[in-house]
């Protein structure tokens, strides 16, 4: 498994792929910038409702791009490889850069709280990492739409209808029923943050952190199951 991760990996150096690792958190610091006193709340808040969605689906649409558009996939389909090992491969890599950029924007924060702290360490450290493990489920969706709807309808999807999705069912009692509302809930929790950028007061029932274990549970157990309906979809894939 480490050589398909390797081979990945490789194939996308010097590629756009790569520099979006960097070029993802700077976007959200330069946005942020616009409020300097809340500038660790907008980065986070930016990061998972817009800029995380519209880079995971990026990143899909570039992934499935470097074999669709060249060779239509018969670099693939016409080796004696394991097709279950490759798809796997291609989200973990995914799964990889988009924890290494939720890293730089863990350290963008941090450094911006020497000038302005509104988020205390702990949290900012805690809700870097939840956002990773709870957007993780989204790679393998976005993979599989990118290969069967292409970046137009990968985007719509996964930024415009599962932001709406968000802000209907993050305050309600169903949230748990949305996987799009998963990460905005745990962070009112983890950062005081509501969807629309302000902060909730204290006391608020959305602040409850009764919501961060059953958030990840949640976020893991689709992830895993989105993994194994694609994977087993892409191994009977066949040359067009």
């Amino acid at each position: 498994m480490l050589k398909y991760l390797q081979a990945e990996n490789l194939k996308n150096k010097r590629t756009f792929l790569k520099k979006l690792i960097f070029i993802a958190p700077m976007a959200t610091f330069l946005i942020a910038l616009s409020s300097w006193k809340w500038f660790q709340v907008n980065s986070f808040n930016w990061w998972y409702m817009m800029i995380l969605p519209g880079y995971i689906s990026l990143m899909a649409v570039m992934t499935n791009d470097a074999e669709e558009k060249k060779l239509r996939y018969r670099a693939v389909f016409g080796l004696p490889i394991s097709l279950k090992k490759v798809w796997i491969s291609k989200v973990l890599v995914n799964g990889i850069y988009m924890t290494f950029s939720c890293m730089i924007l863990l350290v963008g924060i941090l450094l911006g709280g020497l000038i302005s702290n509104t988020v205390p360490f702990f949290s900012t450290l805690s809700g870097a990492t939840l956002i990773a493990i709870t957007s993780l489920w989204q790679i393998p969706l976005c993979m599989f739409l990118a290969k069967k709807l292409g970046m137009l309808w990968t985007v719509l999807i996964n930024v415009g209808v599962g932001a709406v999705f968000n802000v209907m069912a993050v305050t309600t009692s169903m949230w748990w029923v949305c996987p799009y509302s998963w990460t905005s809930r745990i962070m009112c929790s983890v950062v005081g943050c509501l969807p629309n950028g302000m902060l909730a007061d204290i006391g608020d029932p959305l602040r409850n952190p009764s919501v961060i274990p059953i958030g990840i549970i949640l976020s893991l157990i689709l992830f895993v199951l989105l993994l194994i309906v694609t994977t087993n979809w892409f191994k009977k894939q066949e040359v067009s």
